[in-house]
């Protein structure tokens, strides 16, 4: 998805992701991993962890425990304004 963005003269900001903590520190921390390879590979700017101050927050997260809430939308712009600014 990044080339064919790249491709087609898009600037591309990666989101990163973290697992719960209950997979394991090793596989966690190599997902982690992933996202800061591929930035690095690809050459894009990284939020580490699009979800970080919003993910297992009581009240910031929908009954299905995976979407955030509506009153969770400012922590996640507070997570990607400052690096997504630069590319607009």
């Amino acid at each position: 998805m990044i080339d064919k963005s790249q491709s087609a003269g898009a600037d591309v900001l990666l989101l990163g992701m973290r697992l719960p903590p209950n997979y394991g520190a090793r596989y966690t921390t190599s997902f982690a991993q992933v996202f800061a390879d591929l930035a690095e590979q690809k050459k894009v700017p990284l939020v580490p962890f699009f979800l970080e101050g919003v993910g297992g927050v009581p009240g910031m997260m929908q009954a299905d425990g995976i979407h955030p809430t509506e009153s969770a939308q400012a922590v996640l712009l507070e997570n990607v304004w400052p690096t997504l600014k630069p590319l607009l």
